[in-house]
């Protein structure tokens, strides 16, 4: 928890906005020159800082109640998810909102506990809450809302005075009796991840949907847009930041500002830490009209003339108004098409299929892949498995055409969109764990993307060859309900169609290095279990301000035999040998990516190349795109030895005695090495660069991220 920790300060080399101090004990005293300074603040840049506010020891139990709370499985938390049908108070996951009208997601989670529910408990007004929460009711919430309340109903008060309203006449807009939106939030930022730059937002730039909200953080993060500038927020410690919100705007006829802002990392050294914060969100009753009071104040009635007609009449209760707020900022309103599949409203962003995108920019760092045919391939052509014994003893990546595929990816694509479009919670129920298994979905952020802990932005379902092929039996676990519905006409054939691909090209590479016949085959018996399994991945559109080198999927070399990738868009960079440049590789259509995993490197001795790759948003214009892939990844059956063949091969024999020691001879077996690095990368499983070092594989160059 923040409040337990020793910050970096604040740098001073940042640009700075300077906000008004306002003193709360001085405005409760009715201090004309306080009075003033309040009212220059709440209608020039809408934000001050608040002090002698006298909140601080609840605002420190909210924040342990926070910590607590986000402390949780992910699968309990998500029992409380807030939904996507506009309301607010329960649990939001990371990534679960947009941050922009691209689709980019947020990286924050938080919990809201509604002013209704804390004033009513031990009753229940809105909804059930984790257990972190209630035990934290009575003692520090309720206390923080009731406080938080007389702090924002005194500047309310005040503002209304200032306003030339009628005493009440916004006070009774924002009764305590009343339901309402108003709520307590506790809100965890991670740190800055690796590679990304300081201005990527973690909350997407917005005005607040209520009055006023009032604020505790310790670190910065937090920007307002100046006219002309957009600038850090300092935090100054015992001091609240508060803020004027949309529905004041409103009701004041724009006389009161709510001004554009956003979260994004801390700056410079205090992005290493997570960003904790606490605010209160006063709100009007539910039943409110937002509309200006121009009937009930000349001066209002005098700032109404002179703007737009309309603009301050939204034809909305506050009730809608949040409503329509919150329910499109989700994530899972967003459209998702697939074959006839479609929710929310029509999106600039769909499935890759059913789109034009831009071209792949040629003014990036690309790498050339050598094209195989795969029906040259199975024809035996000589010159054809040249070419691909080139590219698997060199870069062990290589393009594959002909490979007779296509229509089961397109349906893969389709089972991929209407399964990851799902509410999270149902998602959640089909989460892969974090005891060394893949089968299943895996949320945007469950994974580490290097040592330093940044989490992953790619979530995906992936569906294990032993399920699909004992379909409708189950051998692993089950699946969401939009992947049995595609199970037999879709799942299975690609999986056949893949294996069939999969087991080809190990042949050929078995009798290109000197194996009896079958030799790697019988590694990868078909009956025998297997982590073998199917993925289907989205990963979100670059982030405003986010670097094209940013790892959505974390430099590594694949854990199994052999994968077979599909995609539309750029993204996949690898490390050529003898390079520190990460370079593209080209999405060709019709054209499947191969590349050799961990297993036939160990298996050959090192002669079959495991080759360093990562995943990063989509280059240039491609970047405002989600980027969708199928992969079929084949890997050895679990009982399967992980060891150099050099007794069955002088090829292999000769590679294993130039080669260091013991390297090729792992000492487990395909499912102790792969529980390994599976199980090490979950974020759940962490505590310290240790845990994502022991997730590695055969990395040439183990330091590149």
């Amino acid at each position: 928890m923040p409040g337990l920790a020793t910050f970096p300060p604040f740098p001073e080399n940042v640009p700075t906005h300077a906000l008004l101090v306002v003193d709360f004990l001085l405005l409760k005293a009715g201090d004309a020159a306080e009075i003033d300074k309040l009212w220059k603040a709440a209608t020039g840049l809408g934000f001050w800082y608040l002090k002698n506010h006298g909140a601080d020891e609840e605002v420190n139990g909210m924040f342990d109640m926070g910590a607590e709370t986000m402390a949780l499985p992910l699968e309990e938390k998500m029992q409380f998810e807030q939904g996507d049908d506009g309301t607010s108070p329960g649990y939001k996951a990371a990534g679960a909102n947009v941050t922009d009208e691209t689709g980019a997601l947020d990286s924050v989670e938080f919990i809201n506990i509604s002013k209704d529910d804390a004033l009513a408990w031990p009753g229940k007004v809105h909804r059930s809450y984790p257990r972190t929460v209630n035990t934290r009711m009575e003692p520090t919430i309720a206390p923080f809302v009731r406080k938080a309340l007389d702090v924002n109903l005194t500047i309310i008060d005040i503002l209304e005075a200032k306003l030339g309203l009628q005493e009440g006449a916004l006070a009774k807009r924002h009764s305590i009796d009343e339901r309402s939106g108003s709520e307590a939030r506790c809100i965890k930022s991670p740190p800055r991840p690796h590679g990304f730059s300081e201005d990527k937002a973690a909350l997407g730039s917005h005005t607040d949907f209520g009055s006023l909200s009032f604020l505790h953080n310790r670190l910065g993060g937090l920007q307002v847009m100046v006219p002309g500038a957009t600038q850090w927020q300092y935090p100054i410690p015992g001091h609240a930041i508060c803020n004027i919100g949309d529905a004041l705007t409103i009701l004041s006829g724009g006389i009161l500002m709510s001004n554009l802002h956003r979260v994004v990392p801390p700056p410079k050294e205090q992005g290493k830490f997570e960003r904790w914060s606490v605010v209160f969100f006063t709100r009007p009753g539910n039943s409110i009209e937002l509309r200006a009071l121009a009937e009930e104040s000349p001066i209002i009635a005098e700032a109404v003339a002179q703007a737009p007609a309309g603009k301050y009449q939204p034809g909305s209760t506050a009730k809608e108004w949040f409503a329509r707020r919150v329910r499109n900022e989700r994530r899972n309103n967003r459209t998702v098409f697939a074959g006839l599949y479609q929710r929310g409203t029509p999106s600039s962003i769909t499935m890759p299929g059913l789109i034009t995108i831009p071209p792949f920019p040629e003014n990036v760092p690309m790498h050339p892949l050598l094209v195989v045919d795969y029906e040259k391939i199975k024809a035996g052509d000589e010159e054809e498995i040249d070419k691909l014994w080139k590219a698997a003893t060199e870069l062990g990546f290589w393009y594959l055409k002909n490979h007779g595929v296509e229509e089961e990816v397109n349906g893969m694509f389709d089972m991929g969109a209407e399964t990851l479009s799902l509410p999270m919670e149902e998602k959640m129920k089909y989460e892969q764990g974090d005891e060394g298994m893949s089968c299943g979905y895996k949320a945007v952020g469950a994974n580490a993307t290097d040592d330093t802990g940044a989490p992953d932005a790619a979530e995906f379902i992936n569906v294990a060859k032993d399920d699909a092929l004992a379909w409708p039996a189950q051998v692993h676990r089950d699946y969401p309900a939009t992947v049995y519905a595609c199970m037999e006409s879709t799942v299975v054939p690609f999986v056949h169609k893949s294996l069939e691909v999969n087991y080809t090209l190990v042949d050929v590479l078995n009798g290109r290095l000197g194996l009896p016949e079958g030799t790697l085959a019988s590694k990868h018996k078909l009956e025998e279990h297997s982590a073998s399994e199917t993925r289907c991945i989205k990963t979100p559109p670059r982030q405003h301000g986010m670097t094209e080198d940013k790892a959505a999927l974390g430099a590594h070399t694949d854990f199994g035999s052999l994968s077979f990738l599909h995609n539309r868009l750029g993204g996949l960079q690898v490390m050529v040998p003898g390079t520190t440049e990460w370079q593209y590789i080209k999405p060709i259509p019709g054209h499947a990516i191969c590349n050799l995993g961990d297993a036939m490197t160990i298996f050959s001795g090192g002669i079959l190349r495991s080759n360093l790759h990562r995943v990063v948003p989509a280059p240039k214009e491609q970047g405002i795109y989600e980027r969708w892939s199928v992969v079929f990844f084949f890997r050895p059956g679990f009982s399967v030895e992980l060891r150099a063949l050099a007794d069955e091969s002088p090829l292999i024999a000769q590679a294993v005695a130039q080669a260091p020691e013991g390297k090729y001879s792992p000492g487990v077996t395909s499912k102790e090495w792969f529980t390994r690095r599976t199980k090490n990368q979950r974020m759940k499983n962490r505590k310290g660069p240790e845990t994502y070092r022991a997730s590695r594989g055969m990395e040439h160059q183990p330091y590149a991220v």
